[in-house]
């Protein structure tokens, strides 16, 4: 077997059950309690689990705190650059789309070349970019807005969401955990759940530093969305274990 093989299936069993012994490891795997080791020190090296006498255990996502939005627009935008242009490449002409507030999302419009956009959106400032657009129809949905995110949501905005069907959503995050994909705001994360429910494709935007993280409020399951956009930066063991889940474009 593999190096990276043994990795994915180790940090697969300690998403499963949170700690895990190495002489069982060696067992399920037909490799030495020697190879185990080995492999579990890297893996410890690089951030993805905690060694423990005997074994090893899963490592506590990062807790993270929401930023206000002009901060986060200074972070990492090259990555974000990279990925809204992954992002505008699958938007074709005539789509009816959705894209969810998020500093990454707003790129999206300095590479978006596809004409005759319906576009929805809870962000004011998405709704800003969009709608001096050519030959796009913007939908902003109102409701209560919640200005660290620059966002509305409750309610009306739910309800209106509620009632829409999409061909892509494109959905930013805080933080992914596991199989969590998480927020820092539940009436935010609220308004995601039912857009993804109600999109034919679902697209996850979380740069690579947004791996083994983790907001207040989860509202989605990896396994239920098209792919994860990311950059070429994310840990290929940690891409290598999505990988197995959902589709990964990076």
């Amino acid at each position: 077997m593999l190096k990276h093989e043994r990795y994915r299936l180790i940090l697969s069993t300690l998403e499963e059950k949170n700690s895990v012994e190495v002489s069982e490891l060696a067992k399920s795997l037909d490799v030495t309690e020697m190879t185990i080791r080995r492999d579990l020190k890297a893996l410890e090296d690089e951030g993805l689990l905690v060694r423990v006498h005997g074994g090893a255990k899963k490592k506590d996502a990062d807790y993270i705190t929401e930023l206000p939005y002009t901060q986060k627009q200074t972070i990492n935008v090259d990555k974000k650059t990279h990925i809204a242009k992954l992002c505008a490449e699958l938007i074709e002409d005539n789509d009816t789309i959705f894209i969810s507030s998020g500093t990454t999302n707003d790129f999206i419009f300095d590479y978006l070349q596809a004409k005759n956009l319906n576009i929805i959106t809870t962000s004011l400032t998405v709704f800003n970019r969009a709608k001096d657009f050519p030959n796009t129809e913007v939908i902003l949905t109102g409701g209560r807005y919640r200005k660290k995110s620059g966002t509305f949501v409750g309610y009306f905005t739910n309800k209106l969401l509620s009632e829409i069907k999409v061909k892509k959503a494109f959905i930013g995050t805080n933080g992914v955990s596991g199989r969590k994909i998480t927020t820092a705001n539940e009436e935010e994360g609220h308004g995601h759940q039912i857009i993804l429910d109600n999109a034919v494709e679902r697209y996850i935007l979380a740069d690579s530093t947004k791996f083994g993280t983790e907001a207040f409020f989860t509202f989605y399951d990896v396994k239920n969305i098209t792919a994860i956009i990311t950059d070429e930066n994310i840990n290929p063991h940690t891409e290598d274990y999505y990988k197995e889940i959902v589709k990964i474009l990076k």
